[in-house]
């Protein structure tokens, strides 16, 4: 989104100056209201707003996280006297004390595992992605690709399958397949391309 009017009085997140209802103002996504005057321009300017939401969310998540893991590591370590009392762990029949420590384990298990998800997603909250971070990357595998491979070697090329570069363009390599079908030809990004073999040179054909 961007210029929008206010439906409640709000504050912009660069100058701190409260926008009445009513008011224009620009909004960007997990980065807030801005005055129209303040509105940030560059992906790293909004990435640094944006970023600065996300690790309160983060640091919530990780407080949350270390709440549960101790209360679980607490119940887990409780009663260590009967613990490693294999007579009190293994005898038959229905005793209630034991009953009632294996349900409370079960819930401490089922926190830690709650526990881990709020890490994972405090984790990934903390790696912000805007606008053009993908083609960053795209344009990075491409320009490792254009060294790494020439003419003539043979590739995996994605969805296409192995086949054999005819051609490297500044983004795109031509590529010739051969199967059951026959022979085509076809552009594919060289973002999308990777060797054959897991280390050194792609198969070349002689």
């Amino acid at each position: 989104m961007g210029h929008i009017i206010l439906k409640y009085q709000g504050e912009c997140r660069k100058c701190g100056a409260v926008l009445p209802e009513g008011a224009n103002a620009i909004y960007k996504r997990q980065a807030g209201i801005f005055c129209p005057t303040c509105e940030p321009k560059g992906s790293e300017e909004i990435r640094a707003y944006r970023q600065e939401g996300s690790d309160r969310k983060a640091d919530h998540l990780d407080e949350w996280a270390e709440k549960r893991e101790a209360k679980a590591s607490a119940q887990l370590n409780s009663h260590p006297e009967i613990r490693q009392d294999w007579a009190f762990i293994t005898q038959p029949g229905r005793i209630p004390f034991r009953d009632r420590m294996n349900k409370a384990d079960g819930r401490a298990f089922e926190s830690l595992q709650v526990a881990r998800g709020m890490r994972n997603k405090a984790e990934r909250l903390r790696h912000i992605e805007v606008k053009g971070d993908a083609e960053n990357r795209r344009q990075k595998m491409r320009d490792l690709n254009a060294e790494r491979f020439e003419v003539g070697d043979v590739v995996n090329a994605g969805v296409y399958g192995k086949g054999t570069i005819l051609k490297i363009n500044k983004k795109t390599a031509r590529i010739r397949s051969t199967g059951a079908s026959g022979t085509a030809t076809f552009l594919v990004d060289l973002a999308f391309l990777s060797p054959l073999t897991p280390v050194g040179r792609a198969e070349r054909i002689n």
